[in-house]
């Protein structure tokens, strides 16, 4: 009963010990969006208040939110043996609600990757907070670009034109490699229940391989992963 107690007393350590790490691989890059590395990870996370949206809650405690789930326009193609959903799966919900495509051909969204639930300040949003990524050299914060480079990096809506995604992984297609776990992949190449999504070849909490890639690609080597041609 002991041993008991004091694992679940070490639990709760290394549990943030690996938040700390994660968040210390992400400083200084494209997902870090706090000002001089401070409260990296409220920008899409909080331990409060997390969202409760259809999907988004599957995300960790997930500090955003998007105005409609259903604006999204699937890959297809007359080649596909599978389909996407016209609503992505929560994983890939998550990397939508920044990465939604705001902006004239996408009204309907509003400026979702404005949306958190809550503010690194105060809750609510303050000046302060907008000036965490869009950097204009008032008093106390320094100089420098409006944070534009990563912010303009979106998906969708209108997804035809990216890689399909929330798509059961066509095991047993002959033009596609067989993962040694159909439900969860390869060890670093990883399904979500059987499915392809964002986090499949992206790894957002590393930076290593740019564009947060989950392997290195040269060669197209990870697009080799799944496609055998």
């Amino acid at each position: 009963m002991r041993r008991y107690l004091r694992i679940l007393a070490v639990y709760p350590l290394l549990l943030l010990v690996a938040t700390v790490v994660q968040a210390t691989g992400l400083k200084g890059s494209k997902h870090d969006l706090s000002q001089n590395g401070n409260q990296i990870c409220i920008h899409c996370h909080t331990p409060h208040g997390a969202s409760t949206q259809d999907g988004l809650k599957d995300a960790p405690l997930w500090n955003r939110k998007i105005t409609n789930l259903d604006a999204f326009t699937p890959y297809a193609s007359d080649t596909m043996t599978q389909t996407c959903p016209t609503r992505p799966s929560g994983i890939s919900l998550a990397c939508l609600s920044c990465h939604d495509g705001t902006g004239a051909s996408s009204a309907a969204y509003n400026g979702d990757q404005h949306n958190k639930l809550r503010s690194p300040t105060d809750g609510k949003g303050s000046d302060a907070d907008c000036l965490k990524c869009h950097w204009t050299d008032p008093p106390g914060y320094p100089s420098g670009p409006i944070y534009s480079s990563a912010l303009t990096k979106m998906a969708g809506p209108d997804l035809r034109n990216d890689h399909p995604i929330s798509m059961p992984y066509p095991t047993g297609n002959p033009n596609y490699n067989t993962p040694p776990n159909t439900t969860k992949g390869w060890s670093d190449v990883k399904l979500v229940n059987g499915k392809v999504e964002c986090t499949t070849c992206h790894a957002v909490h590393n930076p290593t391989i740019v564009p947060f890639l989950v392997a290195d690609n040269d060669s197209s080597a990870l697009c080799f992963r799944c496609h055998n041609k």
